[in-house]
């Protein structure tokens, strides 16, 4: 009986594990076949019909209206059908279209905003829109009309090739909408402080300033949440009848003491008064809107795209108000839009021409006043009830068209380096509370040597891939021969060939992968270290600079500093995170009751989602309502309140937060010591107790030398963790405010992806490889007189 219960335990056993496997096998399956299928799967194009790609963004009630518009289109245009892909935000698709245009298969056409403009038409990767207008006036076909768009928002998007400006030249996309900026005001709360509402016609920033004050006296009010984009800070300024550079971008205003008197008056409002500002943080950085929660009197500048949002609120009533200006200077404004763009390279260029004007039409752009988020540019429709929204907030929707007619365009060179080192330094000014002077001394160099540069780089010469691909075939092609010709020689003969055969064979799968996916990409990134190509435009229009990069990198300050924090943070991190997983390993190779639950809880952070984690990290270091600081407070003492980790005293505590945020993910780490601690010989402890060894002595002279080995393979690995540390830094700060938290694996990110320097990128990893190799092979030849391997003994 016995027998048989355990015989169909056994089969019913085996039936279980076979079940589960065929699920997983099924599933594997399923996947490529979904993945491998997708062509096939799409309903089959007509005889005579194209397929066109078409990406942007827009949160739901767009999209809703963007698909309506599509569907519409492809029933008037049945010869066309669009394939739409809705990225979401801005910045994902701006990163898409790169991977895109990169692999030179872009979208025939997509969502281009205005601060990428000098940077993808310099690169010759858009339509000129212009010709395509000129060419539907010869033939007599219906086109745009472009004394109907509000000119600054055309003028957004012309850039000259030649003086590589924004502003003139050809018409590189078609404007979609646009909107001014300004301030939203909480009615009841300007009520309550005795403000009378700001004036339709204009106010001045004293005007502003004196209100946000009255308006932070209430008990738990902030006068003001003021976004400092650099975007805002260059309208500050323009409403102050200043600016940082001439058009050209080769003449800076950087050094004008009124320009830096400006600067500090805004700083002064952020840090000198209690309440007037809040903090110089966004919705953007943080997930939060402040204005929301009804005791912020003006949230600003901002334009029509917070509108829908707000109309949620029911708690009280709110409007909009212009910019404010300076007591002597006129009315300023600037616009802030996007477009449609179609790829220069694209095969259907007339079809997504097509759909372009449809979706600029009149009916497109009433549909799109729908969402509520812009201002059409089409003068005949912002002008219209579509528009108005008439019993819909806010009543002053004429202040938007008004400051339209003195807006400018939001410029920016064709090189992005200016706008991130900008950005960086507006950080410093306003939410570190550096000096206005040191900044502004910082980006004059900065800028200065962005020029120097670009002087340089015009003289470098286009690379020439045969020769390259020659150089290195030839080398390698001789390698393999010869260690072909080698092994054929010494091969195994009969039966020992044909498992060799037989083993190769079962391998080259992952031999062929890693050959495609991994050595490729190394010698391609070798290679592109000595190169300058930005990452967007095809391989052929890389230029060979040869060893600049790496001078380059010896005097870049920003490297630098980001080798420097980084540094910084493994000197923290690593002893800390080491110590504590080897005691948290000690107290738990313990064998009491639930040991196993511990074990789980204490391992189960390292295994957590790394953009999920930094998320809560956030919450966690906030300086108002995070849970730490809430610990803090009633301990602290080295000042007069604990610290703001990753805004103000970023500087000095923001590498900290990262190293006590790894502290707590070093699960990883503790098990691995847990492994070891279980591997040591019971006989070796009880010879100590023999001895007399107890406690502390046991450990030192038993358990540590025992676990050498070990302790030796966490550092190593926590030393190239600690070199490579991304994930938390960019989803919490993005490598701010200013500098502060700039890793030295972020700032390689912003060289590759954001300032499209590829090749610049590619010698920062080559140089990261050879600092990691070298403290590795230091600790090695170090760990000679420390580690304890007892089969060598």
């Amino acid at each position: 009986m016995e027998f048989m219960l355990a015989a169909l335990g056994k089969a019913v056993r085996f039936s279980m594990r076979s079940l589960i496997a065929l699920i997983a096998l099924a599933l594997v399956l399923w996947a490529f076949y979904w993945v491998l299928s997708r062509p096939w799967r799409r309903e089959a194009l007509g005889p005579d019909q194209i397929e066109l790609s078409v990406i942007h963004w827009g949160e739901n009630n767009e999209d809703a209206i963007v698909a309506d518009l599509v569907r519409d289109f492809e029933a008037q245009n049945p010869d066309i059908r669009i394939r739409r892909t809705n990225l979401g935000q801005a910045a994902i698709v701006n990163t898409k279209l790169q991977t895109m245009f990169a692999a030179g298969d872009p979208p025939d056409a997509f969502y281009l905003g205005y601060e990428k403009v000098a940077d993808f038409a310099s690169k010759d990767l858009l339509a000129d829109l212009q010709a395509l207008i000129d060419e539907d006036k010869r033939e007599g076909r219906e086109t745009v009309d472009l004394s109907d768009y509000f000119p600054t928002s055309l003028d957004s998007f012309r850039f000259d090739a030649e003086s590589q400006l924004v502003g003139t030249g050809q018409l590189i996309a078609l404007p979609k909408d646009f909107t001014t900026v300004g301030f939203y005001y909480n009615i009841d709360l300007l009520r309550r402080a005795g403000v009378d509402p700001p004036s339709s016609a204009g106010w001045t920033w004293d005007e502003f300033h004196e209100a946000a004050r009255k308006v932070a006296r209430l008990p738990g009010c902030y006068g003001a949440d003021f976004v400092t984009w650099e975007a805002m800070v260059r309208i500050w300024l323009w409403t102050h009848s200043q600016r940082f550079a001439d058009a050209d971008w080769l003449t800076f205003h950087l050094n004008d003491p009124d320009v830096r008197k400006t600067l500090t008056k805004l700083q002064e409002w952020f840090h000198d008064e209690s309440r007037t500002l809040v903090s110089a943080k966004t919705q953007l950085e943080t997930g939060l809107e402040p204005f929301l929660a009804g005791n912020v009197g003006f949230a600003g500048p901002f334009g029509r795209w917070k509108v829908p949002t707000y109309r949620l609120i029911d708690d009280f009533e709110w409007d909009f108000a212009p910019m404010p200006h300076a007591e002597d200077s006129p009315p300023a404004n600037g616009v802030f839009t996007a477009a449609w763009a179609i790829a220069r390279d694209t095969p259907h260029k007339d079809a997504a021409w097509r759909f372009v004007k449809y979706m600029n039409s009149v009916r497109g752009q009433r549909r799109m006043c729908e969402a509520g988020l812009a201002i059409p540019v089409l003068k005949s429709v912002a002008y219209s009830d579509a528009f108005k929204q008439e019993g819909q907030s806010p009543k002053n929707w004429r202040v938007y068209l008004d400051a339209a007619e003195h807006a400018r365009v939001i410029d920016w060179p064709a090189d992005p380096k200016f706008m991130h080192q900008f950005r960086v330094r507006l950080e410093d000014i306003y939410k570190q509370n550096k000096s206005v002077d040191r900044a502004m001394d910082q980006i004059a160099a900065e800028w200065k040597e962005n020029g120097v540069r670009r002087e340089r780089e015009l003289h470098y010469a286009r690379v020439s891939w045969r020769t390259v691909t020659a150089w290195i075939v030839f080398p390698l092609g001789a390698i393999v021969v010869l260690a072909a010709t080698f092994w054929w020689r010494r091969r195994s003969r009969g039966f020992g060939f044909q498992e060799e055969l037989a083993g190769t064979m079962m391998i080259s799968p992952w031999l062929i992968g890693f050959a495609a996916f991994t050595t490729f990409p190394v010698i391609m990134s070798l290679l592109l270290a000595f190169m300058h190509w930005s990452g967007m435009a095809p391989l052929e229009t890389a230029k060979w600079v040869g060893l600049d990069n790496f001078r380059s990198l010896y005097h870049d300050k920003a490297f630098q500093h980001s080798l420097r924090i980084t540094a910084w943070y493994a000197l923290l991190a690593v002893p800390s995170g080491q110590l504590i997983a080897l005691f948290a390993a000690m107290l738990l190779a313990r064998e009491w009751r639930s040991i196993g639950v511990f074990r789980a809880i204490w391992y189960l952070p390292s295994v957590l989602a790394g953009v999920g984690m930094a998320i809560m990290w956030r919450w966690v270091f906030h300086h108002d309502y995070g849970l730490l600081n809430a610990l803090l407070e009633p301990i602290w003492f080295f000042s007069d309140a604990p610290p703001r980790w990753l805004e103000k005293d970023a500087d000095a505590w923001g590498v900290p937060a990262f190293a006590i945020i790894n502290v707590w993910a070093m699960g990883g780490a503790m098990m691995v010591y847990l492994a070891g601690i279980k591997g040591i010989p019971k006989d070796l402890y009880e010879a100590a107790d023999i001895d007399g060894a107890v406690g502390w002595r046991k450990f030192v002279n038993v358990t540590l030398p025992m676990l050498s080995p070990v302790i030796l393979f966490n550092v190593v690995i926590a030393i190239i963790t600690s070199f490579q540390v991304f994930t938390q830094a960019y989803v919490m700060t993005g490598g701010g405010p200013g500098d502060a938290t700039r890793f030295y694996v972020v700032s390689l990110y912003n060289r590759a992806f954001d300032l499209h320097e590829m090749g610049y990128a590619s010698a920062m990893a080559w140089l990261l490889l050879v600092i990691i190799l070298v403290l590795t092979m230091l600790l090695m030849w170090g760990s000679k007189r420390f580690v304890y391997y007892e089969a060598l003994k």
